[in-house]
Order: C-alpha cells, then structure tokens, then sequence
C-alpha cells in the first residue's frame, strides 16, 4: 500500500484566498471573549450609572403612576413607548459599545471577511463516527488542556482575591443598602479586571497557538504544489507546444516580409538582418526580420531569390539583432553605421538601374 505523502510545503496564496473565501482563518475565540469582558466591564463602570438612572426613573415614573384613571389603548400605547424610549437611551450606549468592541476584536484578527461559503450546512459534521474522532484527536486533547489552565488560573485569581477582601465582604451586613451595592461592586469590579487581564494575555497566546495550528493545516504536499502551478500556470507541455505553435506562425510571417526588404546586413552566415525604409511612412530604418545560424542562412537565401541586396557587416549584424526587436525601428546610435550600408545599396541600384 502506498505511503501517504507528508505536507512539508507551506500553502501557497491561492490555497489561503479558498480557505478564507470558505472562512477558514486563523482566529482566537478566546480573544474575542477577552476584549469584550475587559472593555464592556469598563464601560459598564463608566457608563452603568446612567443606565441604573434611567432604570430608576422608570420604576419611579411608573409606581408613581400605578394606578390609572382611564387606561385604554391610547394610554398602553403611551406607557409602552416611553418605557422603550427610557430603555433604549439607558442600555443603547452600553450595548453599542460592547457591540462595537467585538467587531474590532473581530476585525483585528481576520479583517474584513464575508464568506457566504461558510453559512452553507455541512452535513458531514453531523456524522457521529467523524465526532467521536474528534473528540479524542490531538487537537481536542490540547484545547481540554488550554481550558484547564484557563479555568485554574482564572479560579486561583479569584480564591486569593476573595480571600484577600474576605475582611471588607464580612463589612458588607453592617452597612445600608447604597453601601453594600458600591462596595460590593468595587471588589467585583476588582476581581474581574484581574481574571480578564489574564484572561487576555492567555487569549493572545491562543491566537498565536490559533495561526501556528492554520498554517499548519493548510501545509500542502509537493504534488498539490505541483498541481496547482499546473492548474494557474497551465500544463509546461501544452505551454511548450503553444509556443513553438507561434514562433512558426512568426517565423512563417517574417520569411514573407523579406522580399520588402531594402538589404539583409549579414555577419556572413552566423547573423542575418533584414531592414526596410520607407521615408514616407517610417521615422527611421526598421528591422523586419532577423535570425541565427540556420535562421540566417534561410533569411540571406529568400533574399537572394527575392533580389534583396545583403552586405556583410559583422559588427553592425550583431548589434542590430542584439539590440532592435522584429519591427522595431533602430536606436538613434545606429543611424549612421545602417545610414552607410543603405546609402551604399541606393548607389548600387542607381548603377544597375543606368
């Protein structure tokens, strides 16, 4: 039976765009927890007093009130919307709060991320044999032991700060009620900043842990890698044959534009350079075909059936096919070396022409 190949390769950009699209992203849930119990703690703290205010104005106004005159549908009407309105203004400030905190959470983790993909139902969760494998597996094993620690470290915090305000607790019977409240609430408060601070610091090493576990997961094997050069890049052997497919076409079109040529400047037979010039249309000489060893050869002997003057310039050959591209016009330090060989075939035809 063949081994089962080991992911050693780390993903590559596509495999992590489909595993976010799929909303497949490292994130720390722990995280999330943390910042909205520290940050909606403090602005319960700060805030909480106006929310018990309008609170109290509410069972005020409506003791005070308790008894109608009249009381129909236009009074229900009244007493239900002002006590929406008490309650929206007392709690809309702590609860904005507290919801906008868990999107920044969110949002510093993954950014933003909408993936319909991950509200589709996978029913392959619902197979009990693939849960139970889950519940043993190594993964559960190492967050049962995260949570452990979490709830052994947030526990102890907890004992040694009760035990420390165990003499401040016994106070509470002998005051009034408004003390006890302040009192009682300035040790809780006390006590829960410290569990979330450390419940922070312990969600931070979860993300970490959260990222490692990703990049871990998406790790691919040499043959995904392989395949998926393939799948973006196309087959080496399709993209092999597709360009030997167009260099023909363009050799093809090149061999049929030499006999428009002005002179073919030939290295003798290692370079063959084609070069056309129409003062009417073109700014400067432009090379219309040019080739190599056999190419060479190929191109001098069109031209010599074509009628195509060629004249022998080893330097400028080698320059001209080194530096100027097919239906490229020269470079201005070209002009007067190709200027000479022109002028010299001008002269030749002017001679034949008598």
């Amino acid at each position: 039976m063949a081994s089962v190949e080991e992911k050693t390769e780390s993903a590559t950009p596509k495999r992590l765009r489909e595993a976010r699209s799929k909303g497949n992203v490292a994130k720390s849930q722990d995280f999330n927890t943390a910042m909205i119990l520290l940050f909606g703690m403090l602005i319960v703290y700060y805030l909480g007093g106006s929310m018990l205010s309008c609170m109290k104005d509410i069972m005020v106004s409506q003791l005070g009130n308790i008894f109608y005159e009249t009381f129909d549908t236009a009074s229900l009407q009244t007493l239900i919307i002002d006590i929406s309105s008490k309650n929206v203004k007392g709690t809309l400030p702590v609860l904005g709060g507290i919801m906008i905190i868990g999107l920044i959470s969110s949002f510093t983790q993954v950014g933003v991320n909408f993936s319909p993909k991950a509200l589709i139902p996978n029913f392959k969760k619902f197979n009990p044999i693939t849960g139970i494998k889950n519940l043993v597996s190594k993964r559960s094993l190492v967050k049962l032991a995260m949570s452990l620690v979490k709830i052994s470290i947030m526990g102890g915090v907890a004992y040694f700060s009760i035990r420390k305000d165990l003499d401040p607790l016994m106070e509470l019977v002998s005051m009034r009620v408004e003390g006890i409240f302040h009192s009682a609430s300035s040790l809780i408060f006390a006590m829960t900043l410290k569990i979330t601070i450390i419940l922070l610091i312990l969600s931070l090493l979860d993300f970490l842990y959260q990222r490692w576990q990703h990049a871990k997961d998406q790790k691919m094997t040499k043959t995904e890698v392989k395949q998926e050069s393939k799948q973006s890049e196309g087959d080496p052997l399709i993209k092999s044959r597709i360009k030997s497919a167009q260099r023909e076409m363009s050799n093809k079109r090149m061999m049929n534009a030499i006999p428009e040529a002005d002179v073919v400047v030939t290295n003798p037979t290692h370079y063959a350079v084609a070069l056309k010039y129409k003062a009417e249309t073109m700014n400067a000489p432009t090379v219309i075909a040019k080739g190599v060893d056999y190419l060479a050869l190929k191109i001098i002997e069109i031209a010599k059936k074509s009628g195509v003057p060629t004249v022998e310039d080893k330097i400028l050959a080698r320059m001209l096919y080194s530096t100027v591209e097919i239906d490229q016009e020269i470079p201005p330090k070209l002009f007067q070396a190709v200027a000479k060989v022109l002028s010299y075939v001008y002269q030749l035809r002017n001679m034949i022409g008598r």
